[in-house]
């Protein structure tokens, strides 16, 4: 399993608490996570099944719930995470602690077009 091991960020990160689903592209199969930040180029989650490395995924956004702390005047200036993506698994992390498995996950979106 690939460790995240050093900051590689380009865009500014901000929290997110919102259930999301992924699945592997083309497969139908798809499974539960929760988004913990989001930028305008990728995202982090927490998962119990971990993908595969390197792998294309879809992540979707089940119902946004911030935890925005960025310092916003009005929603209309607020960071949104998006709804539907396809994304490349960069990094997976072990973080496991309470007896069932919990997977931390980091996805750089694909560019939108």
């Amino acid at each position: 399993m690939e460790e995240h091991s050093e900051e590689k960020r380009g865009d500014d990160r901000y929290p997110c608490g919102s259930p999301v689903e992924w699945a592997y592209f083309n497969k139908p199969e798809k499974h539960s996570a929760r988004m913990r930040n989001f930028s305008h180029s990728g995202a982090c989650f927490e998962c119990a099944q971990a993908p595969i490395h390197g792998a294309t995924i879809m992540v979707r956004l089940e119902a946004y719930q911030s935890d925005c702390r960025s310092g916003c005047r009005d929603k209309s200036d607020c960071p949104w995470p998006r709804w539907n993506v396809l994304g490349e698994v960069k990094w997976l992390r072990n973080i496991t602690g309470s007896g069932r498995p919990l997977f931390g996950v980091g996805v750089k979106f694909h560019p939108s077009r």
